[in-house]
């Protein structure tokens, strides 16, 4: 398995090396000096699988891999997703590298833009502890404790008590 794993790190890293061509979009006049704009407008959504050729199917269960093989692997689909702008911003701090190895793996088939001017932020986590694919690392669905002589913070909709409406 080691051998299969530095052969992939390689062809990830090839990938990496190899800039995209950017999307081809024509600008509106009105958005001609602001071509982020404008790509981040007209840039279709794809999936991670279209944009950067990385099939789910290369990458070997994560029960075949130890934590280092999974760690390099992780840091060649980082390298991957730098080249094509996207950043995943929901990482939880303390998630082993076997789960977030099954994370980026698995989750291939997100839809993202390939904006090379102003980079997309791509987050996995679904919001609902039940389906999040960070399972117990991720801090989705919770909500912060308050002590009594704290009261949660009002929303921007909230009146006051006083409000005559």
């Amino acid at each position: 398995m080691e051998r299969y794993i530095q052969q992939l790190i390689e062809d990830l890293e090839n990938l990496a090396a190899k800039l995209p061509a950017k999307p081809y979009i024509e600008s509106p006049p009105h958005l001609v000096e602001t071509p982020d704009i404008a790509e981040l407008a007209l840039v279709p959504y794809k999936t991670i699988l279209e944009w950067t050729g990385l099939d789910p199917d290369i990458f070997p269960d994560m029960t075949q891999l130890n934590a280092a093989q999974c760690d390099k692997v992780n840091k060649a689909i980082f390298k991957v997703f730098q080249t094509f702008n996207i950043e995943l911003i929901d990482i939880p701090k303390d998630i082993p590298p076997e789960i977030l190895y099954d994370v980026l793996s698995t989750n291939l088939d997100h839809y993202v833009q390939y904006l090379p001017s102003s980079g997309f932020d791509l987050e996995f986590c679904s919001g609902d502890p039940m389906t999040c694919p960070y399972y117990e690392y991720c801090d989705c669905g919770e909500t912060p404790d308050f002590t009594e002589d704290e009261e949660p913070p009002k929303s921007e909709g909230d009146f006051d008590d006083e409000c005559p409406f």
